[in-house]
């Protein structure tokens, strides 16, 4: 597993364990390995913008299943760290995704599954299903998610000698999220400065880190493709800010003109407040037999927020 010292890539590495897989961590640090708490861990220490390196990693755990975890988001508000955070995610999706794949098929692994988002379609009315592409032809910023994301979709679906799955998760919640107890989104929202743009109409998937979980243990046996992992119900961004609000005790988010926000903001973070769809987990649900521990978010959150 490349990432597993990750939000997702912790509890992952812990389910697996759990369910008797032996796992290489692939990792730029052995402590961080070690602090996962599974003694069966093995570190393979390395770069994964070193191709000799994580190819080696790769060849040396002879693995049955490659799983690509790999983001290097900043858990802060500070411009400069978001940007480099954003900018080495992509670099990570556009440049390692193929190499990953590449070391798969030469060590012999049958499966390569990778993480990918479900928050870059297209906006517009009606519901996303996999087969609805992303918003590729976006500008700016949003064009270099959408593009990197586009870029590690393709290296880990074309190959033909390597079964091929892509789950295009939801916003996660959860340890280490934005919707922590200590997260980003919790943190702005505890000092007013995440106001709801206009009448916050974008609609995030939200998915506990549980559910994102047990529906990645599936995709090691599932049919291969894209998946959706999002739990049941869309939450409207003017919805889940005040309810997060309530749950960690802070005042009600203030309210702001769309145009503002689009402004100070920054594109990606309007879209995601204003524009973006709702998603369907139907093909999860049908064909991994993935049963979501948290369906409905208005569920979900309090366990993560209130403790209980």
């Amino acid at each position: 597993m490349a990432g597993g010292t990750g939000a997702i890539g912790r509890p992952l590495v812990r389910a697996l364990a759990a369910a008797g897989h032996e796992i290489t961590v692939f990792s730029r640090s052995e402590g961080r390995v070690a602090a996962l708490g599974v003694p069966t861990a093995v570190p393979a220490v390395g770069d994964a913008f070193d191709t000799g390196s994580l190819r080696r990693a790769v060849d040396a755990a002879q693995p049955e299943v490659v799983v690509n975890q790999l983001t290097n988001l900043a858990q802060s508000a500070n411009p400069l760290a978001v940007k480099r955070g954003f900018d080495t995610t992509s670099r990570l999706r556009r440049e390692v995704a193929g190499t990953l794949v590449a070391a798969a098929r030469s060590a012999g692994a049958r499966r390569v599954v990778a993480q990918s988002i479900s928050f870059a379609y297209r906006p517009g009315p009606g519901v996303r299903t996999e087969a609805d592409p992303l918003w590729t032809d976006a500008t700016g910023q949003i064009g270099q998610l959408t593009g990197s994301l586009a870029a590690l979709e393709s290296a880990t679906l074309g190959d033909g000698d390597v079964e091929g799955v892509v789950l295009r998760y939801g916003s996660f919640y959860g340890p280490g999220t934005y919707f922590a107890r200590d997260g980003l989104y919790t943190a702005m929202m505890a000092k007013r400065r995440l106001p709801i743009p206009g009448d916050g109409g974008g609609l995030f998937g939200l998915v506990h880190l549980d559910d994102a979980v047990s529906a990645t243990v599936a995709a090691l046996e599932g049919p291969t493709g894209i998946y959706n992992v999002v739990d049941d119900v869309p939450a409207r961004a003017s919805e889940w800010m005040p309810f997060v609000a309530d749950l960690i005790g802070a005042k009600p988010p203030r309210t702001v003109p769309e145009a503002v926000a689009r402004v100070g903001a920054g594109k990606f973070l309007a879209y995601l407040m204003c524009d973006q769809p709702a998603v369907s987990n139907q093909r999860a649900r049908a064909e991994l037999g993935w049963t979501p521990r948290y369906p409905d978010w208005h569920e979900g959150l309090p366990t993560v927020l209130r403790g209980s």
